[in-house]
């Protein structure tokens, strides 16, 4: 078990890293973690949360604290009084090379993105997702923003996504980034008949040059209206949609 001083250190990036821990909070969270089967480390609730669910929760089982220090190892405005301690899985891309359809994320930084894609893809029962730099998926933000879908799908953290890319590329998968500049050209139908790695870059940027040159073809989505640019979220909805309905034919 963890001292608060350790608990309140796992909103940070490092400590989550030196400790291979992160931190769900919320009733919601807590038992989805709990129903995945992931690894908990420890329940922990407010004293007042105990008293008012003592029938539901073994209090022998978890530790119990005062408000004030649980608002030290959460980032809500508004603490819901029970966390949970999960252990970070330890996948590589060794889980990803059988799959069908995964996702790629290069440099997505905003939790909120991220953790919405991690709940399409979960949708759309996508295999995997190979992240490529961008925003810590262990965060408060993102698991929240994934509404339990980081417990039902692995996601792996790329040391060198060229690498990575090329070992993808060996065991058959068709790399296919996706290009929001080519929006308003006509696009031909697309067929995904291949191992498909679909690849959406940072919010702002796009894809780097160094994954476009890796790629075997790009896809965007066609624009009929007059706005600039579409979330990245919402974009990775549409075109998993695209991509799944033509692999399920």
């Amino acid at each position: 078990m963890f001292g608060l001083k350790i608990l309140s250190k796992l909103n940070q990036k490092k400590y989550r890293q030196e400790y291979g821990c992160f931190v769900v909070e919320g009733k919601k969270g807590v038992l989805d973690a709990l129903k995945s089967g992931k690894e908990v480390v420890q329940l922990v609730m407010t004293r007042q949360f105990a008293n008012q669910n003592e029938k539901f929760w073994d209090k022998e089982e978890v530790m119990t604290i005062d408000e004030r220090d649980f608002a030290r190892i959460t980032d809500t405005v508004t603490p819901s009084g029970i966390a949970v301690v999960v252990k970070m899985p330890k996948n590589d891309l060794e889980l990803l090379k059988k799959s069908k359809i995964i996702a790629v994320l290069e440099d997505i930084r905003d939790p909120g993105n991220l953790g919405t894609m991690i709940r399409t893809a979960d949708w759309f029962d996508l295999d995997g997702i190979l992240l490529l730099g961008g925003a810590d998926p262990y965060q408060a933000k993102v698991v929240r923003s994934s509404m339990g879908s980081i417990f039902h799908l692995p996601l792996v953290i790329s040391d060198d996504p060229r690498k990575d890319l090329l070992e993808l590329k060996k065991n058959g998968f068709e790399i296919i980034v996706t290009r929001p500049e080519l929006a308003s050209q006509k696009q031909e139908k697309m067929t995904f008949e291949y191992k498909t790695a679909l690849v959406f870059g940072n919010e702002s940027l796009g894809t780097s040059s160094e994954i476009d040159a890796l790629a075997d073809r790009s896809l965007s989505i066609p624009k009929y209206g007059q706005v600039e640019s579409l979330n990245v979220a919402v974009s990775f909805g549409i075109l998993v949609n695209t991509v799944v309905s033509s692999c399920a034919k």
